[in-house]
């Protein structure tokens, strides 16, 4: 599809505005988001903007573009579309997004844009909406498999999150056991097992599918008593973090190495998947194999939740990071997927946040507070190894759309510029995005 292009300035294509200013104090709970110069940045009871709207940094975080399809509020520090001129919304995102702000920012120690300027600049696009809507929905297209990837992976993280609470803190099955044999159930216990006993009795839709015969004989069916955590599974073993795990293992990457890297503001706050790695020389850091967990261990790192899973290595590779993480390994028979589920378990982290110490805005976690957290592990392996098989499987998906997401990304990024170039022409671009969809979920 040939497309007539338009050479026009900015301010004759769109009309950008500044922001507007909600102090916390006046914003009320509500369902509306409000966008900042760095993204979405809470909610509000009303709106500012209908949408779909376009959202941009110009003060503070430059160059970051924001899509919303429903109302909102854009704050003091952005600027958004307040008048689209006839043209589709979604490609003017894509636009916005290969524009670089930063020539037009003031320069100043915290950088502004100044949306005058802006609009004086000259630009060359599709002259028709309908041309402008089929490139914005090819690339649109791979945006919302990468979403969907992002969903799948939330899923299947909270499924194995769930699992490991299940097993090792709530003690779920050795419950069903002790009712099952009409063993006494410990105080502490007895309004779980109320409830899960009530939950059975229903026998609903609603009620979660309870673990197979075969599985539950892995666990035992009574509790006794142990002095560090009170009652745990009868024959399982109570044992600090410091000995089950090994802390920042010892890994052997020579100075001057080229490997791959990670580095802290590439790690998410929720989630496991590290956004960005690349290749530069060792000189210092965090060192690292596949299947290693990294924990940030400096604030606020650690309380913004940032984790993460080393599956960027191949078997027998070193990498290396962030001086700010310690890297955390399972002993024995404990295997990546468990480690990952304690290192983002609540409980573990407010003990970690709780024993930082060093100055206001520095505080960093000490090896030390491993010595003080204490878990409960069977002494038989097989329910370790049934964990491993089933969430590791969980883990093995996740990296697998985590690779899929880098991908389209970098197909999205790469076709981006030279449609709106007029460099690819459109029939090859929707080929391009087909092909990936079709390679990529085979």
């Amino acid at each position: 599809m040939e497309f007539k292009w338009l050479e026009t300035q900015l301010g004759e294509f769109i009309e950008l505005k500044r922001g507007y200013d909600l102090p916390n104090k006046d914003r009320a709970e509500g369902d509306v988001e409000i966008i900042s110069s760095s993204g979405s940045s809470g909610f509000h009871s009303k709106a500012k903007v209908k949408g779909p709207g376009v959202v941009t940094g110009r003060y503070g975080t430059i160059g970051k573009v924001f899509y919303s399809e429903s109302d909102f509020w854009p704050l003091n520090t952005t600027l958004y579309v307040k008048d689209f001129k006839g043209n589709h919304p979604e490609f003017v995102y894509y636009f916005l997004k290969t524009l670089n702000f930063l020539q037009y920012s003031d320069k100043a120690a915290v950088p502004g844009v100044n949306r005058n300027h802006l609009h004086k600049t000259w630009i060359k696009v599709p002259a028709d909406s309908s041309g402008q809507r089929k490139i914005a929905e090819s690339l649109s297209a791979l945006d919302k498999k990468i979403t969907l990837n992002t969903q799948i992976n939330q899923t299947l993280e909270q499924m194995a999150q769930a699992l490991f609470k299940s097993w090792f803190v709530d003690f779920d099955p050795v419950i069903d056991n002790a009712l099952e044999a009409d063993n006494p159930i410990p105080e502490p216990l007895a309004e779980r097992a109320a409830k899960r006993q009530a939950m059975w009795a229903a026998d609903n839709e609603a009620t979660p599918e309870r673990l197979p015969t075969e599985m539950r004989r892995l666990f035992p069916d009574r509790f006794e008593e142990d002095e560090a955590l009170g009652w745990v599974p009868a024959g399982w073993n109570t044992k600090p973090v410091s000995q089950i795990l090994e802390i920042n293992p010892r890994v052997k990457l020579s100075k001057s190495t080229v490997a791959k890297y990670a580095d802290m503001k590439s790690v998410p706050t929720s989630g496991y998947m590290i956004d960005e790695v690349i290749e530069k020389s060792y000189s210092g850091g965090a060192k690292f194999e596949a299947g290693d967990v990294l924990l940030a261990r400096i604030t606020p790192c650690l309380e913004n939740g940032k984790t993460a899973l080393v599956d960027f290595l191949d078997e027998g590779e070193v990498g290396f990071g962030s001086t700010e993480f310690i890297v955390m390994r399972g002993k024995g028979e404990l295997r990546t997927p468990y480690v990952a589920c304690l290192a983002r378990w609540e409980e573990f982290r407010q003990h970690c946040i709780q024993s930082m110490v060093g100055s206001s805005g520095r505080q960093r976690i000490q090896n030390a507070c491993f010595d003080s957290f204490y878990v409960a592990l069977p002494e038989c392996e097989k329910p370790l190894h049934l964990f491993d098989r089933l969430c590791g499987a969980n883990i093995r998906m996740m990296t697998k759309n985590r690779m899929q997401t880098e991908a389209l990304t970098k197909l999205r990024d790469t076709l981006l510029p030279k449609l709106l170039s007029g460099e690819l022409q459109l029939p090859d671009a929707e080929a391009a995005v087909d092909a990936a969809l079709e390679a990529k979920t085979a």
